[in-house]
């Protein structure tokens, strides 16, 4: 009796599993170096000679030994469950070599997963992350009971209008327009100021944090087409949204007085830290963030907050925000390095991006430009020094991992060991 040895995977099916794998990363939005770095160890698993290009809409892939290249075009972005899928699926595949057959039709079936999480849940979701922000501003209480209120109506609209292509692309600035509009009303009726700052509550998690956050990387590694095709698109869609925000509030007619930024003191400072934590709870929720990830997206969350919260008396705002970011993209690329690497870590990493970045300080000081208001004047330059800061703290953190897993095998091993605890907390394996 003759013994059977398995068929390998034909060159055609290789190259159509490393387009599929290479499109999931780009739905990813998954920077292109680290894209590459995860396509490149699962080609050589397969031993396949392949060349592989990645741009922020498009995909092309060639083994040469086969010698037909194929095009995708990307049009899709993940949420954090599917970037999670994604990574485990091709983590199973570098490891366990799979039938490249089945793991091309495991990743295409990614895109059309349905959401982890219940569409009241995540829209309940979205009203904590507004709170959760609202109460890291230390806003009172009935200012964050409005948040509240007003981040259930917008989040049904944010979901409702998603799931349209046709609306899709308006949604950042309908949001903003709509948010815009309740804020003055509600500013209005209940006398008080500031807000600006709370619609920026209320669409934080609109911010393209993640297009930033792999544009810079991109072009600190050199990836200037994709890096600034994803600058120039989040800028655009920052834009919109600035532009929708002072559209409300010409609309609205609220008075100038009433757009000075006045963050005052008027809750204790544990409610900023408690804020912090819901907020990235709500988000959780609404980006169908795995229960399996929370404990290590929160701890990088805190653990960045508070560097850049208590930093700010001796460092200042931008500095601190920028050594907060090198400190969570460092620690978010340790934890996800047990987890088989690839696009994990934007999923641990961007609540800590939103919460820090001061996204909604940037919005609010676009806004502010366009509605000539003085007093925010300050605002625009902080909010520039930060985004810069930031973008700095990003090029430390891409240039300083990687020589600290090279040049420091204890550093390494720290850091790797230090993440197995948070992630054998919640029991996590990696690759699962």
């Amino acid at each position: 009796m003759t013994e059977q040895v398995p068929v390998s995977a034909t060159r055609p099916d290789v190259t159509d599993m490393l387009t599929e794998a290479a499109a999931a990363m780009v739905s990813s939005t998954y920077p292109a170096p680290q894209a590459e770095e995860v396509l490149r160890g699962l080609a050589a698993a397969y031993d396949a000679d392949a060349e592989i290009v990645l741009l922020p809409t498009l995909v092309l892939t060639e083994t040469k030994r086969h010698g037909i290249p194929q095009i995708r075009t990307v049009k899709t972005s993940y949420r954090f469950d599917q970037m999670t899928q994604v990574q485990s699926v091709l983590a199973q595949a570098r490891h366990n070599k799979e039938d490249a057959h089945d793991v091309a039709e495991s990743l295409r079936a990614i895109a059309t997963k349905k959401p982890i999480y219940p569409s009241w849940l995540r829209v309940i979701g979205y009203a904590l992350s507004a709170l959760g922000f609202g109460a890291a501003f230390r806003l009172d209480l009935p200012a964050l009971l409005a948040v509240t209120v007003l981040g259930l109506i917008v989040g049904m609209m944010v979901l409702t209008l998603s799931r349209s292509p046709r609306f899709a692309a308006l949604l950042p600035l309908m949001a903003t327009f709509v948010a815009g509009l309740m804020i003055a009303g509600l500013s209005i009726f209940l006398d008080k100021p500031d807000p600006v700052r709370m619609v920026a509550m209320l669409i934080v998690v609109l911010l393209p944090g993640a297009t930033l956050t792999s544009g810079i990387i991109e072009l600190v590694s050199g990836y200037m087409i994709s890096g600034a095709s994803r600058l120039m698109y989040a800028l655009m869609i920052l834009g919109s949204m600035a532009f929708g925000g002072a559209l409300a509030i010409a609309v609205s007619g609220i008075p100038a007085t009433r757009l000075e930024d006045v963050t005052a003191t008027l809750t204790p400072v544990w409610v900023a830290w408690a804020g912090a934590a819901l907020y990235g709870i709500g988000t959780f929720l609404y980006f169908c963030t795995p229960v399996r990830l929370w404990l290590p997206s929160l701890f990088v969350m805190m653990v960045s907050f508070g560097i850049s919260v208590l930093a700010v008396p001796s460092l200042g705002v931008a500095l601190s925000a920028g050594i907060a970011t090198a400190v969570g993209l460092i620690t978010s690329w340790a934890i996800n390095a047990r987890l088989g690497g690839g696009p994990g870590d934007l999923a641990i990493f961007l609540p800590t991006f939103w919460l820090i970045v001061p996204g909604s300080t940037g919005f609010i000081a676009i806004t502010g430009e366009l509605e000539s208001a003085k007093n925010l004047s300050d605002v625009a330059n902080t909010a520039a020094m930060t985004f810069f800061a930031m973008a700095i703290g990003m090029m430390l953190a891409t240039a300083v991992y990687p020589l600290l897993t090279k040049i420091a095998p204890d550093t390494k091993l720290i850091m790797r060991n230090g993440a197995g605890l948070i992630l054998n907390t919640v029991k996590i394996k990696p690759g699962k």
